[in-house]
């Protein structure tokens, strides 16, 4: 035994010295991590407060605007326009004259996958867990500028914001204010122009952009397949209108009531027709071998698709007034505004 404690004390310091060198070693690679995420947070928060900055100028100078142009009675251009201006100049000067920062000199690890991107994917990085989430595809020219994207991304409005947020209480303000008279006197037309008007859009600019697709096929310029379905898909996004600027200006020149109603009534309503006319497309699903041709059975369940939508939403959208109305016409408090 005694012969076995002396190699055993021999061995114990150079031992606890490479434990010691390696717990070191360990803490101060988690410090170098931890710094890096600082800086990298301090480089976010940063950003973002330059970003607000831009946004709160941009709001600043488009208000001075409306002033001025209210006050000097300017008509060849109006406010809302000289905004989308100053917007695209502010893009540009951020897309093209301001460089990133890059805080982060690791190289990004690759993978692939097989079966398409994923909207999570989980990183084992040396025994820890990070997750990550898909922003958006990146194009091969601008993989090794990552940092730009990610400002760029932060500057960009969102349009989920503007249709859930910012458009409703607009719609309601004018629908609100619109005169009813006119609204149903011109029901007919507005009725019209929304199904026949947003569903020959759709068509017609289907029908070019598959015309268009074709001719780049064979001219060279196009490798990608796009399938008549794709191109009526886009055809029903595009064919939907927002004229709130347009109505914006109709309010403040006092148009015509029957102009306003058709323009405001057919703008509420195609929304709502490309909304189910685009669902309509994409639940065509022929089956077989060949999923891009013709099929009655897939077209007649993409119409029922779409008759089920569209009357399910007019079902809902009735009675959420009619309960609205029953609740304000037995109300005191509103028999009191009145």
């Amino acid at each position: 035994m005694e012969a076995l404690r002396q190699p055993l004390k021999t061995m114990l310091p150079p031992v606890w010295i490479l434990l010691i060198t390696v717990y070191g070693l360990n803490a101060e690679g988690d410090g170098m991590e931890e710094l890096a995420t600082e800086k990298e947070a301090e480089e976010s928060h940063r950003q973002d407060s330059v970003n607000l900055l831009t946004f709160i100028l941009l709001l600043t100078l488009t208000i001075l605007t409306i002033w001025l142009f209210k006050h000097r009675r300017v008509r060849f251009l109006h406010e809302t326009g000289l905004a989308m201006i100053y917007g695209l100049l502010v893009g540009v000067i951020l897309r093209y004259g301001i460089p990133a920062t890059s805080y982060n000199h690791k190289t990004p690890p690759s993978c692939s996958l097989k079966e398409g991107p994923v909207s999570t994917l989980l990183l084992n990085v040396s025994g820890k867990f990070f997750e990550y989430t898909l922003k958006g595809e990146i194009n091969s020219r601008e993989i090794h500028n990552v940092e730009q994207n990610d400002m760029l991304r932060k500057v960009t409005f969102d349009p989920e914001v503007f249709f859930n947020i910012l458009l409703p209480p607009i719609i309601f303000h004018a629908g609100y204010s619109l005169k009813k008279r006119h609204f149903f006197r011109n029901l007919g037309s507005i009725i019209t122009y929304a199904f026949l008007g947003t569903a020959i859009s759709c068509f017609v600019i289907g029908n070019l952009m598959y015309g268009v697709v074709k001719l780049m096929q064979m001219v060279g310029q196009l490798t990608d397949k796009f399938y008549y379905t794709d191109c009526l898909f886009f055809g029903a996004i595009i064919s939907a209108t927002d004229p709130v600027t347009v109505l914006a200006i109709f309010n403040e020149l006092h148009a015509d009531g029957d102009l306003y109603a058709l323009l405001f009534g057919e703008s509420v309503m195609n929304d709502a027709v490309a909304i189910v006319l685009s669902s309509s497309i994409v639940a065509y699903q022929p089956s077989g071998a060949n999923t891009h041709m013709f099929d009655a059975s897939a077209f007649f369940k993409s119409v029922g698709v779409f008759l089920g939508i569209f009357s399910g939403s007019f079902v809902m959208g009735a009675a959420t007034g009619v309960v609205t109305a029953l609740i304000s016409f037995s109300d005191p408090y509103f028999k009191q505004m009145k």
